[in-house]
């Protein structure tokens, strides 16, 4: 499932804007470091899992 560069700058923001480290991210979405910064790059065909993990915690806050 694509991770668009529209979807990795709000993950980008919502990670500035609580102020969290991309290990802190990370650790959040259960996901690798290294793999948050593939997310937040854009263009990420990621598996459905991260793909997953990602949009609940985008949306965790509506």
């Amino acid at each position: 499932m694509l991770i668009s560069v529209e979807i990795a700058e709000k993950v980008r923001a919502k990670r500035g804007k609580r102020d969290l480290t991309k290990s802190q991210t990370a650790l959040a979405l259960g996901i690798a470091r290294t793999t948050l910064s593939k997310v937040e790059s854009g263009n990420y065909n990621a598996p459905k899992r991260i793909y997953e993990a990602v949009m609940s915690w985008l949306v965790e806050d509506l």
